[in-house]
């Protein structure tokens, strides 16, 4: 396959996915519209790479679908002063993404493998507002860098442990997907005092990321 394959088929998403989802925001439209999602999955993936389908990292890791993404990114108004911190970043795709509409992007990821290669990715593309970082356990997410204006979780969680919470300034803002009896929903948190208080934007489901498994952990949580 050549650029100009995927050069064709990534305008199709867009037009043809994200788009339709009701998405507007001109700048995060242009950044899928800009940029080579096919650097980002394996060899065995890319024929499908700009696909409705699940792109399969590993053996239990998926890249969310570009139009969800885009639909949750478009709830979370970006803006060029924002400091991000994003937690499961895989490869480094929506980390690029998002780099074009924000000051500052961290990503963390549990597996040194796709940190190396999101850093390899994001280095080839230019793009040096952003840092990936290896953390053992995603739930601790990065306190080196905190307080962030926004915390990004790619993937679903059954609570928000407290440490992130901590890791948000005032009145900052935390985006998961909370998983309650298999059903997904979007939502905002904001941060008031010491605390969340959650608003549901729209349901979705995403694959659930293992550390934030509340039985597997044990972390606090802020409710």
């Amino acid at each position: 396959m050549n650029n100009n394959f995927f050069d064709i088929a990534r305008t199709n998403m867009v037009n043809n996915q994200i788009l339709p989802n009701g998405v507007k925001n001109s700048g995060l439209i242009e950044s899928f519209d800009n940029i080579q999602k096919e650097l980002f999955v394996p060899d065995s993936e890319k024929d499908i790479v700009y696909s409705d389908s699940d792109i399969k990292i590993s053996e239990d890791r998926y890249l969310v679908r570009s139009f969800i993404l885009a639909k949750m990114f478009e709830h979370c108004n970006f803006s060029k002063e924002d400091s991000v911190l994003l937690i499961g970043c895989l490869t480094g795709y929506s980390v690029a993404v998002i780099s074009n509409l924000v000051g500052y992007v961290f990503g963390i990821e549990n597996d040194r493998k796709f940190v190396d290669q999101a850093n390899k990715n994001l280095t080839t593309l230019g793009y040096l507002n952003c840092s990936i970082f290896f953390r053992s356990n995603l739930v601790s997410g990065n306190n080196k860098n905190a307080p962030y204006d926004k915390i990004f979780i790619e993937g679903g969680v059954e609570a928000v442990p407290s440490a992130l919470v901590k890791q948000l300034k005032d009145d900052g803002e935390i985006y998961t997907v909370l998983k309650e009896d298999k059903i997904g929903e979007f939502v905002r948190g904001q941060k008031v005092g010491s605390m969340i208080s959650f608003t549901k934007l729209f349901n979705t489901n995403l694959f659930e990321l293992k550390d934030f498994i509340i039985q597997d952990n044990g972390y606090e949580i802020d409710t």
